[in-house]
């Protein structure tokens, strides 16, 4: 039987097909090609479902880095680095649980992630879902500095050099027709390229990704060195991190965290200065594509009790702590990160009332219930300023970034945006809000130097930009605010800076009457809010963003440390917020809409958390929400007398189950009365728990 392969040439082939975009830049129209061969004797079919898009690269001309192209577009890359979705490949065939994560970095605003090289290459049913979600990806081969001759191991590793390449052609043949699929990379932290990895590999990865693909862009490594010999064309960085805390101003400046221009580590050495670079604009001497940045990461509550026995949970961390091998065992063996920053700043304890000046005196939150709400806080802050920090610039600074990382393969406390039990934290809700879930168009407050800058992924110019924000004391009472009506067009693919900065409003009084909370360690609430037209003129309005703010005056070390104690102040002393919120289920949908009011005259309602759960009033300890839950918005904050409102969504398999029990009210798989409801749980920073029933819209749900 004559078993060799034959080229069939079928001509031009015309396809009424619409183009795949990334979800930021518009949809995802997917389609399915079938093949079917006919002898005598036998068939065979084969199909495949594909995406039309172009997809190129080039080196930026303002931040001279690696810049993606879609369809001839620039894209602003806002994603992570995804370490596989289990540490045992659990769910390497379950669809359903990639789409679930996927869905989650959508809807937070991240339109890509980084397959990490340290760890495998990703599934079909990854891709697949990919795909369907319009989340671009970066592949790596599997190599990584960290054991590649680098940083350790040889150089010449994988031993069998034949099978390792063999993976390869089987990859690129296996993976080219996902849409998704953006670039491809060699490794991780690959350095030097000529020798890592060696020259026999990297000729038959770039023969087999030309012979097999022949439309992606390849980089050889993610990282590789400082210094005027860097090439934007074969790594995205010279250098990548930091991973702890940083101050949030501190994402606003040039090379966040590290030294601008940057310095290698033979420089350091020699005790070379900033000053002593010659070109400081060299691509070797900043950071135009971050691949790894990172902060500190903490899980809510309940997946806490998940994972923590009573005792750990009641030993958790104490106020200066700066390694994990201080604190409670099992924290250090699920990777507690400190929170404190390089200044020496322990940022849960900036929040601790009775304020703490001394990191010395062995002091604590009062719970474990403060410090795991003051840890998300933290995180919020850190996220937030950390995605805004990369995008007020774009393709001027920065071509795109990846925090490092943002799933979790394994319960545990590094980095990540949200847990191995698919529940969301503060830094997640951070971000989202930083990068208005994605949406294109957006206003970023510089908190470097409380100036305010418009960022426009698309391609397109927008008009009519105005910006209104307000101040406001933790009571509720509104201390300043302007209105700016931006005259001209918010230009395509870049950031417009603003001539115009935000100042502080400075109180002559404390909101709070506390002999011991001194005048400096004041808390305002600033609220941004921003719209814009469409060429149409058609108004849109952008999502707010809200910042907890002190005096940025207060520099030394005494005031900072407690510079946040109104905040624990607030939650320890002053009555708790009580909210009205009233949830309906949608008929057909089964989507679940809330609206939110707080009815009272004065406080502010602080990172306002809500919380799909099944039946609390049947708890036995253990975590009865329902995961994965996509929310428009939370950890949100409610002035006085103020109104809002929530959708809530989970997956369509969960849904099934739902039923309009006869109560009028939503419920799972049972018409008896007080079993198995629905709720949303309400709670927050200072806002009082309470559990509110789902009302049926109409009849049963289907």
């Amino acid at each position: 039987m004559d078993q060799r392969v034959k080229d069939f040439h079928l001509g031009k082939i015309h396809i009424p097909a619409k183009l795949w975009w990334p979800h930021t830049h518009g949809s995802q129209p997917l389609y399915i090609a079938q093949v079917k061969f006919r002898s005598s004797n036998y068939e065979s079919c084969a199909s495949t479902t594909f995406g039309i898009r172009t997809v190129s690269s080039e080196t930026g001309a303002a931040s001279k880095s690696f810049t993606l192209k879609i369809n001839g577009h620039p894209i602003y890359l806002a994603g992570g680095n995804w370490i596989t979705t289990d540490q045992f490949l659990r769910f390497s065939n379950s669809y359903q649980r990639y789409y679930d994560e996927l869905t989650l970095l959508a809807n937070a605003g991240f339109n890509s992630v980084r397959v990490w090289g340290g760890g495998i290459t990703e599934t079909q049913q990854f891709y697949h879902a990919a795909d369907k979600v319009g989340m671009l990806v970066y592949q790596e081969f599997w190599m990584t500095g960290d054991n590649n001759g680098r940083f350790a191991g040889e150089y010449d590793w994988p031993t069998d050099h034949v099978s390792y390449t063999k993976n390869v052609r089987d990859v690129v043949r296996r993976l080219r027709n996902h849409p998704s699929l953006a670039f491809w990379g060699g490794g991780n932290e690959l350095y030097p390229t000529d020798k890592s990895p060696s020259k026999d590999i990297q000729t038959q990865i770039e023969r087999y990704i030309k012979l097999f693909d022949g439309t992606r862009p390849f980089v050889k490594s993610s990282m590789t060195e400082v210094g005027d010999t860097f090439d934007p064309n074969e790594a995205l960085c010279p250098k990548d991190g930091p991973y702890g805390i940083l101050r949030e101003e501190s994402f606003f400046d040039r090379n966040a965290g590290l030294t601008s221009p940057l310095l290698s580590l033979e420089e350091i050495a020699r005790n070379v200065s900033i000053h002593d670079i010659k070109d400081k604009h060299a691509p070797g001497r900043n950071i135009g594509f971050q691949a790894e940045i990172g902060s500190v990461s903490y899980p809510e509550m309940e997946s806490l009790k998940r994972f923590l026995s009573r005792d750990a949970l009641q030993s958790f961390p104490r106020c200066g702590v700066t390694s994990c091998h201080e604190v409670n065992h099992e924290f250090a063996y699920w990777h507690w990160l400190p929170f404190m920053d390089g200044s020496g700043l322990d940022r849960i304890c900036e929040i601790r009332y009775p304020p703490l000046h001394n990191l010395t005196d062995g002091a604590q939150m009062s719970s474990v219930d403060d410090y795991t709400w003051a840890a998300q806080f933290v995180q919020y802050n850190q996220y937030h300023a950390l995605v805004q920090g990369y995008s007020h610039r774009i393709f001027d600074w920065h071509s795109g970034f990846y925090i490092w990382k943002i799933n979790s393969g394994a319960p545990t406390f590094r980095g990540s945006l949200y847990d191995w039990f698919l529940a969301t934290n503060g830094g997640y809700w951070g971000a989202r809000t930083g990068l208005s879930g994605g949406s294109p168009v957006r206003l970023v407050f510089n908190q470097r130097n409380w100036t305010l800058h418009l960022v426009n992924t698309l391609p397109k110019t927008f008009f009519g930009a105005v910006i209104t924000w307000s101040a406001h004391s933790l009571n509720g009472t509104s201390v300043g605010g302007d209105t700016v009506e931006i005259p001209g067009r918010i230009q395509s693919n870049r950031a417009t800076h603003l001539e115009y900065s935000i100042p502080w409003i400075q109180q002559s009084e404390p909101p709070l009457a506390m002999s011991d909370l001194q005048r400096q360690h004041n808390i305002l609430l600033y609220r941004l809010e921003f719209s814009y037209q469409e060429e149409s003129g058609a108004t849109i309005y952008e999502t707010r963003n809200d910042y907890f703010l002190t005096n940025p005056s207060d520099e030394d070390q005494y005031h900072r440390q407690s510079r946040f104690a109104l905040l624990g102040a607030y939650r320890k002393v002053v009555p708790r917020v009580r909210l009205d919120v009233d949830c309906t289920a949608d008929d057909e949908t089964m989507d679940i809409e809330c609206n939110i009011f707080h009815p009272q005259k004065e406080t502010v309602a602080i990172m306002t958390r809500f919380s799909l759960l099944l039946d609390p009033s049947m708890d036995d300890g253990s975590d009865n929400r329902i995961l994965p839950t996509y929310y428009s918005q939370n950890y949100l904050t409610l002035l006085p007398r103020e109104s809002s409102s929530l959708l809530v969504k989970t997956t369509k398999e969960l849904k099934k189950t739902w039923t309009c029990l006869p109560d009028g009210y939503v419920g799972v798989g049972t018409s008896k009365r007080g079993g198995f409801f629905l709720m949303i749980s309400v709670d927050g920073w200072n806002v009082e728990q309470k559990t509110v029933l789902i009302r049926c819209n109409s009849g049963t749900i289907v």
